[in-house]
């Protein structure tokens, strides 16, 4: 796997300095964020255990769903850094290769969402989009007993209930292969700063009425910035001198308007 120097990932956090120079994190999912996230895994589960036999409960879960869909999308677009949708093609660009490479037991750090994460995050919207749509459509006057309404809404729910266990095991694969609880990163959201660990207590104490950042050895695996890495600027153009020009003889016109004097 190609990695990158663990430069560009340090400069990428600089503006994000942890709070906390003895837990060595950084805050990266914020608080709508988060609430949004188990938020909808509450409702989708209740949505995935009441069909045919809580109807009525089960139509809510899926209006509250359909609120927590929408409020993403809007977060996507005006949320925090790691909340944005700007980014979200040059992950999935490149999320068939950083899959291979997880598969292989090999992973770069990002701070925000990895290439697999978008993926799964693209994947889950999309299905739940279909989901929630096809089950309006399915309780609705019109379209009522269409019969591929149904099997939309079917398959998409069995979809998402496998997507949700692929979720959940690439989440403990990904703690155990980077060494950090990304379920209590969600919860706090804090996250560590990629390419170090946390610091002796001993260092940590000796250093903190310095109120500086400690910085622990880097950790054997590779560190990717979730940015690209900053550009070079441009050496400085400098200006080319300007020939010194020749005497000349004053002209009539010149004398009479006083130049040269």
């Amino acid at each position: 796997m190609i990695t990158r120097d663990a430069g560009p990932a340090q400069r990428s956090v600089a503006s994000e300095r942890p709070a906390n120079p003895r837990s060595g994190t950084v805050a990266i999912w914020d608080l709508p964020l988060r609430v949004w996230h188990w938020a909808l895994a509450a409702f989708v589960l209740v949505a995935c255990v009441t069909p045919n036999t809580f109807d009525r409960l089960h139509r809510l879960a899926g209006y509250a769903v359909i609120g927590l869909l929408a409020f993403r999308l809007i977060w996507g677009v005006i949320g925090s850094r790691h909340s944005l949708f700007a980014r979200i093609s040059l992950k999935l660009r490149a999320a068939p290769k950083y899959i291979v490479n997880i598969l292989r037991g090999e992973t770069g750090r990002y701070l925000g969402l990895n290439p697999a994460g978008a993926a799964m995050l693209v994947a889950m919207l999309a299905l739940l989009i279909v989901s929630t749509v096809s089950g309006v459509m399915q309780v609705s006057q019109r379209f009522f007993g269409v019969g591929w309404i149904e099997q939309a809404h079917a398959l998409s729910s069995n979809a998402i209930i496998a997507l949700i266990a692929v979720h959940v095991l690439g989440t403990v694969w990904m703690s155990v292969l980077q060494r950090e609880n990304l379920m209590r990163a969600m919860v706090t959201g804090r996250k560590r700063v990629p390419g170090i660990v946390r610091a002796d207590p001993a260092t940590v104490r000796s250093r903190s009425a310095e109120l500086t950042p400690v910085v622990a050895r880097e950790e054997e695996i590779s560190v990717v910035p979730d940015l690209p890495p900053q550009r070079a600027a441009p050496p400085p153009v400098t200006a080319k001198p300007i020939p010194a020009r020749m005497p000349r003889t004053l002209s009539v016109h010149d004398k009479r308007l006083g130049v040269g004097r």
